[in-house]
């Protein structure tokens, strides 16, 4: 018989004795811990609207640019592509137009990509009258071009944009939204909004599970609005509290930004999130110890895929991400 086939008992009476092993107390058998036992969806964010080549010198742009980051990320494991554009001349864009010019690029070699959308079209306008200029084209032109839109949960100004979130407001865009046929993906800046998902929307029964809510923590786009990275203990504390206050029915979304990015990153994976948000939009250097940018996001996901498999998860394929989010 076999070292692999004798039993516990065999193995101890091996090495104390009949009598020993009658005094042996048996081990334990631990039962198994399920908070890693699911797939995980990456979401690449390839540009936001506001880093330059004078952060990064390796930012994607223009359109071509854009387009040729988001299928090598699809190829290294991305199912969900977070959509910014940039016109020709790498300047922010926000008009449907170009969005739809960007994502038939993408589409021609990964038709099956989830589109997550920053539907900012209406400057200076609030509520649905916010989003409706690039959602309503998008719509039009195909459900593929928009099928989730990221909203915040909480008030907040960048730049010229200024989104003033009240409970009238919220629910008018989730309610417009869901007529469209585009899932509400919830950007939870603060344990606010993670409150105000679960008071205006999930009580009243606006929406159903299940909920689409990220975490947002750092630095993004060179904007700090967000839960802390640092200091560090502090950052994965908050994080800790961010998700484990996440209602009931979330599919558990984390998007770290800033320097911090991969080891919280790295914890958000063992606290068993459903999906990162990962790309350039949203941090400048690989490494928060070391002055070394980002090449290409492909790099960045197969770092996480890498990690992510070595922790025993599975990455989501874009039908399995659909299937979780409830997309049709």
């Amino acid at each position: 018989m076999s070292t692999s086939q004798k039993t516990k008992e065999q193995l101890v009476e091996e090495v104390l004795g009949k009598e020993g092993r009658e005094r042996f107390v048996p081990f334990i058998e631990e039962s198994m811990d399920l908070t890693m036992d699911k797939k995980l969806i990456i979401n690449i964010a390839t540009t936001g609207a506001f880093l330059t080549r004078d952060q990064n010198p390796n930012q994607a742009l223009n359109p071509n640019e854009i387009a040729e980051a988001v299928i090598e990320s699809y190829n290294a494991g991305a199912a969900i592509w977070h959509v910014h554009n940039r016109d020709d001349k790498g300047y922010a864009s926000i008009t449907p137009e170009n969005a739809i010019k960007t994502s038939d690029m993408v589409f021609k070699e990964c038709p099956d990509v989830i589109t997550s959308i920053s539907a900012w079209g209406g400057i200076g306008k609030q509520g649905v009258g916010l989003i409706s200029p690039m959602i309503d084209p998008l719509v039009e032109a195909g459900s593929k071009y928009a099928q989730t839109a990221v909203i915040p949960a909480v008030p907040m100004v960048i730049g010229p944009i200024i989104n003033n979130i009240n409970e009238g407001t919220l629910t008018e865009m989730v309610t417009y939204l869901k007529e469209k046929g585009v899932k509400p993906e919830f950007q939870a800046f603060n344990f606010a909004g993670t409150e105000n998902v679960r008071k205006w929307l999930i009580e009243p029964g606006v929406i159903k599970p299940p909920y689409f809510i990220n975490a947002i923590h750092g630095t993004h786009a060179g904007v700090f609005y967000e839960a802390p990275t640092t200091p560090y203990t502090w950052g994965i504390i908050y994080l800790m509290h961010m998700l484990e206050n996440l209602p009931p029915g979330t599919i558990k979304g984390a998007t770290i930004g800033g320097r911090n990015w991969l080891p919280m990153v790295v914890v958000a994976l063992i606290l068993g999130v459903e999906c990162v948000r990962i790309g350039m939009e949203d941090a400048v250097f690989m490494y928060p110890h070391k002055d070394e940018r980002i090449l290409i996001c492909e790099d960045v996901v197969k770092k996480v895929v890498t990690i992510a498999k070595e922790l025993g998860r599975e990455i989501a394929t874009p039908a399995e991400a659909r299937k979780m989010l409830g997309l049709s």
